[in-house]
């Protein structure tokens, strides 16, 4: 789990550089949307780690049930995030999905850390 509330963590700071990038670059409804993508992958990350570790077991089926089953929510609330993101933010979308995207990327970098 901490490493998972580290991914969410250094996912907001992102949203955060990325809203002021494209505030700068082009306004406000830029910036908001932009913070918005970078907030949906934190809330995913964190999402799917509290669901998958949130609960202690030692049967190794639950805990790959329990893997599954959030990944599958993780995709539900993914998908409508990201409908209510594009309802709100249809306009701005690149800076939403170029910020999102930009988030995921601490996943790779992850890789690297020493735990």
């Amino acid at each position: 789990m901490k490493t998972a509330k580290r991914i969410a963590l250094q996912q907001l700071f992102i949203a955060v550089l990325g809203a002021a990038v494209w505030a700068w670059i082009g306004g406000i409804q830029s910036g908001l949307a932009a913070a918005a993508g970078g907030g949906i992958a934190a809330t995913l990350t964190f999402y799917a780690a509290l669901k998958t570790f949130g609960k202690h077991s030692d049967d190794p089926n639950l805990v790959v049930a329990n893997f599954y089953r959030a990944q599958m929510r993780k995709f539900a609330l993914s998908v409508v995030l990201f409908a209510v993101a594009v309802k709100i933010f249809g306009s701005n979308f690149a800076p939403l999905i170029t910020t999102f995207a930009v988030a995921l990327s601490v996943y790779w970098w992850a890789l690297t850390w020493d735990s």
